[in-house]
């Protein structure tokens, strides 16, 4: 994974390579993680305006920078080094357990590898991470330590897969939080084959989720769900989820400074 990092000796801007997606854009953007020593807005401008810099004198690309919990305010120190907001990921939540599904699932199998990528490039055509899917990069994700067939559960009904709810269970395996005797679920990816939708087995694929959650003596189950996805926003408003906080990704595109080598 190739990486870039930016340093006035205070303060650091890492660049890590996305290596997703199909486009030649996709391809080539890179996710910006400063590290500022104070909160400091001049300092903050600076470093997002150094990334961009770099990434000019190493080729060009799109910078993506992503803030979390964010508010009105947050809007001001990136809008004003260039970088312009293109997307929100809303955080919802909710208590279990729920309304008990009218469907059964089962955990994965190694047999499931061909129509869960399918399904889930079909239905995910459209996302900017989770379209594009093979079995390399499902079986990626598969190794981290966080994983568990069982978690992944799996919606067939005469030999035919129709979709799946893939669970997380966060707190005690997972990289991205602290170890912690309090358990939470998450929906990681849920996915109906969009020649079935329009029949409830989205609503039915989370209450299958959240009853598994459940069954483990989980209590939380949060979801991340792009802010213009209504349909999603609309089902998991009806089954309780409120709304926790909003992560959003501002972007600026970086042309290729070819001034060094005239």
């Amino acid at each position: 994974m190739e990486k870039l990092l930016v340093s006035d000796g205070t303060d650091n801007a890492s660049l890590t390579k996305k290596n997703v997606g199909k486009t030649e854009n996709e391809e080539n953007t890179w996710l910006l993680e400063l590290e500022i020593l104070e909160s400091n807005e001049e300092r903050s401008r600076r470093m997002l305006e150094a990334a961009a810099h770099t990434v000019s004198l190493s080729g060009g690309g799109i910078i993506e920078y992503w803030i979390e919990n964010v508010n009105t305010q947050d809007d001001d120190i990136p809008i004003s080094a260039g970088y312009s907001p293109c997307r929100d990921l809303k955080i919802l939540s909710r208590h279990i357990p729920a309304i008990p599904p009218e469907i059964d699932t089962r955990e994965f199998a190694n047999s499931d590898y061909a129509e869960i990528i399918r399904i889930n490039n079909a239905a995910f055509h459209w996302h900017p991470e989770q379209s594009g899917m093979t079995e390399k990069s499902l079986k990626e994700t598969q190794s981290e330590a966080w994983y568990a067939n069982e978690d992944f559960r799996i919606l067939e009904t005469d030999s035919e897969l129709k979709g799946f709810c893939w669970m997380k269970v966060h707190g005690l395996s997972c990289t991205c939080c602290d170890k912690s005797k309090l358990l939470k679920g998450e929906i990681f990816v849920i996915a109906v084959d969009p020649l079935l939708q329009g029949q409830g087995l989205g609503r039915q694929l989370a209450l299958a989720g959240l009853e598994w959650m459940s069954k483990k003596k989980i209590r939380e189950v949060f979801l991340y769900v792009e802010s213009d996805n209504h349909p999603a926003l609309k089902t998991y408003n009806s089954l309780g989820f409120e709304h926790l906080s909003t992560n959003r990704c501002f972007q600026r595109v970086i042309r290729q400074d070819n001034s060094w080598n005239k």
